[in-house]
């Protein structure tokens, strides 16, 4: 009975630790991130201004579309002179994509809706996380998956011992 119960504390432990790395690592990925939402229509644009550096390269963005029918909705991202960088139709409720990062200034996230009913929309732009901030991820989704795969031999541990007592 004490080693089922020093493996659940141990499996639970490792749970636990993969459940905060998770919390902690989605706010290393997304501190840098500038978010807006927005309930838009013909006329109404969402726009979400970053500041970035040409020394990060790379910038991301992602827009998501609750209740989207599909139709009608158009993303661009444009660079601090004002000239378009990136424009692509919005076909799906989630859209993410990377831009370059060729000067220092604010870069905007417009989503645009040329439909009569409006939608609800949430942007975010920034720098593209390093490799290091991303790791959070992998690591706590390995961590949950090595718990979840304790907590079943624990299980069956727990019916093999009970079985021969």
């Amino acid at each position: 009975m004490q080693k089922l119960t020093a493996l659940l504390v141990i499996v639970g432990g490792v749970l636990a630790m993969g459940i905060v790395l998770s919390f902690y690592g989605n706010h290393v990925i997304f501190e840098d991130m500038i978010k807006g939402e927005k309930e838009i229509r013909a006329g109404n644009d969402l726009r979400v201004s970053a500041e970035l550096d040409a020394s990060e390269k790379t910038g991301i963005y992602a827009i998501q579309i609750f209740d989207y029918s599909g139709t009608g909705a158009t993303a661009y991202v444009l660079d601090p002179y004002g000239t378009q960088i990136v424009s692509e139709s919005i076909s799906d409720e989630l859209l993410e994509g990377k831009f370059a990062v060729s000067s220092d200034g604010i870069y905007e996230l417009v989503v645009r809706n040329d439909q009569t009913d409006s939608v609800m929309a949430f942007g975010v732009i920034g720098p593209e996380p390093d490799a290091g901030k991303r790791s959070l991820g992998f690591i706590s989704l390995y961590m949950l998956a090595i718990g979840l795969v304790g907590m079943a031999g624990v299980g069956i541990f727990a019916i093999k011992k009970r079985k021969t007592v």
